[in-house]
């Protein structure tokens, strides 16, 4: 049915002819045009008709299929149910054709896994069964027997050991021996039996048991001194019955056939050689021996089971491997503690034992990984052996030669057996010879630092060494232990041939100059020459280090591109190591600085120009870091040469900026360098304020000629950086004159100097040289106030000349330019700057937006020098009276003329507070008034910008926010300095009057009103309260009810304009702060105050809103007058509590529990029942 539903859809969407035209409705042809309006066929039209009548038959389809698939459910319910009653039927029967006995109760119908089917055969009998109760995962029969095997076992085995240790006493020492014979033979004589009829679980257990009772066995043994054992050493004693044990125990395995006994007779032979060891009190290369022999067992038991992984194979594998690890580990103990080269050897010839067995082992396996792993543990071992041997010798040649000579002969062995042994096993000892070797190279690596540590301390002091003082402190003697000594070189040299041996031919080259290296490095020292000589080496191995790194040489060819990497890396490290200690090595004197400096110099930018020509492979690399590192040194060498020829510090310092500005103009003539040339000289120009400070000339004149520098490479990356630390470094050179700006200690003019003008108007054209003309004008602005005093102008003139230049630079900035935010805020038009082009002008794009985005910076700036200015008038109030006249005009005139709201906005706030001010000062630094007159002055000017808001409201009320925002805070700064209750409820009350006036000007919104009114009422409630507190008032209701009335009318206002407004958010804060305080109060009550008249109101009113809110249906009122009613008559309640007799809340409690102990025993009872009765069911 469903496939005929599938073609009847394809035919149904196949077969359309015609369609409704969408333009003019007409049915038109699928092939012609529209006949109403001509249009050509519409294909999306087309498909629409069709998926549309695709859409119905699918539908019909569905429904279709749905009552298909209801009636299968049904027939599958019926036809599930009538079964169940058919198999409930047959069980019934064959229970009672198997058991005569009435049931008592029928087997309620269970659903099987499969229903019958007819002709089924036995498999089939489980479709009558009822299903299994639970799913729960049960342990396997494996794990049961397991559990129950081992924890008889471990019974048996208690047992005997109490039989032992309890028993043993009470019977002869015949008697006893019988015994403990009698139940081993018990023991060990079941396993067989057992094993023949398949228990082998039972016989491995009672073998284990068997085995574990020798061991008793022998305890009982040595505790009744049987036969004289106790003739014997404790540990002499248990290594025999150990090592019988053993025997027996393998054997007996052999002979019943089973894993186990052999596994334990293992385990037990483990301690027999240790035990030995302990017997004859041992030293360390003893325990090693005595464990290499358990090594060789555990070998053994492998190459008897041919080195399988079951059976016996893990335990020996665990065995042998912690025993080799200990007997490893004891050995090198042995080699640390030995006192002489006899015991050094033997502790060697041990851990080399240690070793051979590893080996054996791993060669009787046919493991060539292990074989590996063996070979150069064995070489390792004899290399540790050798090298710890050769140092017990006697003390003449030094420790690391000794180490390095072995080293070599390692190295010799390890190499000659590399072409003998199969690829795998050939790593092994070649890796570890090339560890041994690592030993003395860090030994020679180590004194290569002491060397290089003794040539600079010989160089002390800086600039001032003698020529002629040697590597070394004075009196230091070349040959003594405590420096390097001439058989270093030969150790290195050794070494450096052990690495030659074991590394293929291609790498010799890098170890010959590592040879070259190290020899620099130590040959001063070794020799006592004198200091300067580690400069010059250092100069030579560094020039021939770099030499081999640009050279086209054959090397390079046998390498890979990752080896030639890695070399040339390795090169280009001695190059810069040898380099710097070499620069480090020759501070000593003045002069041979000078010449490492300018050796350094020549041979970098000479290897950069080098490498410009020729195909280096990273030659950009390397020729960029060449060229940074030579026009670095170049600085260096002519202060180094300018010291050494004893010129004067001004001399020095005017001979660096010359070759710092030199820097500069050649830094764009490098050809293929531009970008490092240019970074040097920023860094040079940079570093001024770090040295101009050691001359006479005033250093902040270098560190403005500096910025002028910069803004000549203004286009390189590192230029905002530089300019940045520069900067930082001018305002450390000027920050004592810059604190002229900032002077708050009283009315005079401290002295500025001419030359912190003239850096800052160096600073201002570099500004304008690297940005903008806008950019310089704040550093302009400051070098005023600096000019005026440094002519010692008097004062107030320097801080009224700062706020006048940090004024007019903010209305410049705000009246001749409009932001990018006016176009949305709704600001007039700007004057765009424009420049000529050709014949027409038109505004320069880049130069507005380049403003704009420096524009809040210069506002910023100017903004913190008037401030500065009016900090610096604070001292006397005339002063900071005309300081805050002229703010008070500044921001009326941009509030005023401002280009944007943004401008205005803040033109109109600061001018009004900076009027406030005026009040303020006027009032109090000129006219004294008291404090409660200040305030009532400042909320006299208040109510001034409050009429000024009212003005503004009309033409420009987004300012008129502003306005009125700074007059509301005003009055809250007259009530905080009224000085008394009674003065600031007069201010409240007043500011409520001019809020209530407010709130009736004309063509006022209604919100705007109603806030206002708001605001009005609120003050005015304020004013109650604090004339309230002035009286000292106290009754709460006096303080909480107005504040309740106030809030309902708020909740109200605010209901009536949303009505969706939930009642709890409109009424709720306002019943809060009426009934909270006083249900505290009465809560608080006492028998000497009961409160009663208020109580009486307070459950009167809560039963007035509780009524209100019931007939408006509001659900705040209705359940705050519901908990308030509640809460007084529990109050009232609790006042007749004594009335009530004692024994009632105990009867009641009584009853309680016995009510719910009755309950509870009635349920208990119920569900025995109906246990009962379930497990009668089942």
């Amino acid at each position: 049915m469903i496939l005929a539903g599938i073609r009847e859809t394809d035919a149904m969407s196949g077969d359309l002819d015609s369609f409704p035209c969408p333009y003019c409705g007409v049915v038109a042809p699928v092939e012609g045009g529209c006949p109403g309006c001509g249009r050509a066929p519409d294909a999306d039209a087309i498909d629409v008709i069709r998926l549309n009548a695709e859409l119905v038959a699918l539908g019909a389809r569905l429904e279709a299929a749905r009552a298909e698939v209801t009636a299968v459910e049904t027939r599958i319910g019926e036809v599930r149910g009538r079964r169940d009653v058919l198999a409930s039927r047959v069980r019934a029967a064959v229970r009672a054709a198997l058991d005569p006995s009435p049931s008592l109760a029928a087997e309620p119908p269970v659903p099987a896994v499969q229903a019958p089917v007819a002709g089924a055969g036995p498999e089939q009998a489980g479709a009558f069964l009822p299903l299994p109760p639970s799913t729960e995962r049960r342990l396997t029969t494996l794990t049961a027997q397991n559990i129950l095997f081992a924890l008889g076992g471990l019974l048996l085995v208690v047992a005997a050991a109490v039989f032992t240790a309890v028993a043993w006493a009470q019977v002869g020492v015949a008697g006893r021996a019988a015994i403990l014979a009698a139940a081993t033979a018990a023991v060990l004589a079941v396993p067989p039996f057992a094993v023949r009829r398949g228990l082998t679980g039972a016989a491995e257990t009672l073998a284990a048991v068997g085995l574990l009772m020798i061991l008793l066995d022998g305890y009982a043994a040595w505790s009744v001194d049987l036969l004289g054992a106790t003739a014997l050493r404790p540990a002499t004693f248990a290594a025999v019955v150990s090592a019988v044990t053993a025997a027996i125990g393998f054997g007996y395995g052999r002979l019943v056939g089973l894993p186990g006994p052999k596994i334990s007779a293992l385990v037990i032979a483990q301690p027999v050689f240790p035990l030995l060891a302990a017997a004859v009190h041992a030293d360390a290369t003893g325990w090693s021996l005595a464990l290499s022999g358990t090594t060789a067992v555990n070998v053994a038991a492998l190459r008897r089971v041919r080195f399988a992984t079951s059976g016996v194979g893990p335990v020996a594998y665990l065995c042998g491997f912690v025993a080799a690890l200990a007997a490893a580990a004891l050995a090198l103990l042995g080699i640390g503690v030995a006192g002489g080269a006899g015991a050094t050897a033997a502790a060697g010839g041990a851990l080399v034992l240690v070793a051979i067995v590893v080996t054996v082992g791993a060669v009787l396996a046919g493991h060539r990984v292990a074989q590996a792993w063996a070979a150069g543990l064995l070489t390792l071992a004899a290399g540790i052996a050798a090298s710890a041997w050769s140092l017990r010798l006697g003390d003449d040649g030094t420790a690391v030669l000794r180490l390095s000579v072995v080293a070599l002969v390692v190295a010799v062995a390890a190499r000659a057996l590399r072409s003998r042994l199969p690829e795998p096993v050939r790593d092994g000892p070649w890796i570890s010879a090339l560890v041994v070797a690592a030993v003395p190279a860090l030994a020679v690596a180590a004194n290569v630092v002491v060397a290089a540590g003794n040539s600079i301390a010989a160089a002390q002091p800086m600039l001032g060494a003698q020529l002629t003082a040697t590597v070394g402190a004075p009196g230091w003697d070349p040959s003594a232990a405590t420096g390097p000594r001439w058989d270093l070189v030969v150790a290195a040299v050794t070494v450096v041939l052990a690495c030659a041996v074991l590394v293929p031919a291609r790498f010799r080259a890098d170890l010959a100059l590592a040879a070259l290296a190290t020899t620099g490095f130590l040959v001063p020292a070794a020799f006592g020459l004198p200091w300067w000589t580690a400069a010059v080496l250092g100069m030579v191995v560094s020039s021939a280090a770099l030499a081999t790194v640009i050279s086209a040489g054959p090397g390079w060819a046998a390498l890979t591109g990752r080896e030639a990497r890695a070399s040339r890396a390795a090169r280009l490290t001695v190059t810069v190591v040898a380099a710097t200690h070499a620069l480090v090595a020759d501070l000593g004197d003045a002069g041979v600085g000078s010449g490492v400096c300018a050796a350094v110099a020549v041979i970098a930018v000479g290897t950069a120009l080098f490498v410009r020509r020729r195909p280096v492979e990273g030659k950009n690399l390397l020729g960029e870091a060449a060229m940074v590192v030579g026009l670095v040194a170049v600085a260096p060498t002519v202060w180094l040469g300018l010291i050494a020829a004893e010129t004067s510090f001004t001399v020095q310092v005017r001979a660096l900026f010359a070759v710092t500005v030199l820097m500069c103009l050649a830094a764009r003539r490098i050809p293929g360098y531009e970008p490092w040339s240019t970074g040097v000289a920023l860094l040079l120009v940079t570093s001024t304020p770090l040295w101009s400070a050691a001359g006479d000339d005033p250093a902040q004149l270098y560190a403005g000629a500096a910025l002028i520098l910069v803004a000549t490479l203004r286009t390189a990356p590192l230029a905002p950086i530089a300019a940045a630390l520069l900067a930082v470094g001018l305002l450390a050179f000027t920050a004592e004159d810059l604190a002229a700006l900032l002077a708050l200690d009283g009315p005079s003019t401290p002295p500025v100097s001419w030359a912190t003008v003239a850096a800052i108007l160096m600073t201002a054209a570099a500004a304008w040289l690297a940005l903008s003309a806008w950019t310089a004008a704040p550093l302009l602005a400051t070098a005023v106030p600096l000019a005026l005093a440094a002519a010692r102008a008097p004062w107030p003139t320097v801080p009224l000349s700062q706020v006048v230049a940090g004024l007019a630079g903010v209305l410049a900035l705000t009246l001749t330019h409009r932001s990018r935010a006016s176009t949305v805020t709704g600001g007039p038009p700007a004057d765009e700057p424009r420049v000529a082009s050709g014949t027409s002008s038109r505004p320069s794009r880049a130069g507005v937006s380049m403003l704009d985005g420096r524009r809040p910076v210069l506002l910023s700036a100017f903004g913190l020098l008037a401030a500065a200015g009016v900090a610096g008038a604070a001292s006397r109030p005339g002063a900071l009276l005309a300081a805050f006249a002229l703010v008070a005009v500044a921001g009326v005139s941009a509030g005023l003329a401002g280009r944007d709201l943004t401008s205005r906005v803040t033109g109109w706030a600061g001018g009004s507070a900076a009027l406030v001010v005026v009040a303020h000062i006027g009032a109090h630094g000129l006219a004294g008034l008291e404090p409660g007159g200040v305030a009532l002055t400042v909320l006299a000017a208040a109510a001034a910008l409050m009429v000024l808001a009212w003005v503004l409201a009309t033409y420009r009320p987004r300012e008129a926010l502003a306005v009125s925002a700074v007059a509301q805070v005003s009055a809250l700064v007259a009530l905080l300095t009224a000085g008394t209750l009674s003065r600031a409820a007069l201010i409240a009350t007043l500011w409520a009057a001019v809020l209530a006036i407010r709130a009736l000007r004309p063509d006022e919104s209604l919100p705007v009103r109603f806030r206002y009114a708001l605001g009005a009422a609120g003050c005015a409630l304020l004013g109650w309260w604090l004339f309230l507190s002035a009286r000292q008032a106290g009754t709460a209701e006096l303080y909480t009810v107005p504040a309740a009335a106030l809030a309902l009318l708020a909740g109200w206002r605010a209901r009536r304009s949303r009505p969706e407004l939930p009642s709890w958010t409109a009424y709720g804060a306002a019943l809060a702060a009426g009934f909270l305080p006083t249900l505290a109060v009465i809560s608080a009550s006492s028998p000497d105050e009961p409160q009663y008249a208020r109580r009486l109101l307070l459950g009167l009113a809560g039963l007035a809103v509780l009524v209100a809110g019931a007939l408006a249906r509001l659900q705040a009122p209705a359940v705050c007058g519901a908990v308030v009613v509640g809460l007084t008559a529990l109050h009232e309640l609790a006042q007749v509590w004594d009335l009530v007799p004692r024994w009632v809340p105990l009867a009641i409690g009584g009853m309680l529990l016995v009510g719910v102990a009755t309950t509870l025993e009635q349920r208990r009872r119920d569900l025995r029942r109906l246990r009962e009765t379930v497990g009668r069911m089942s």
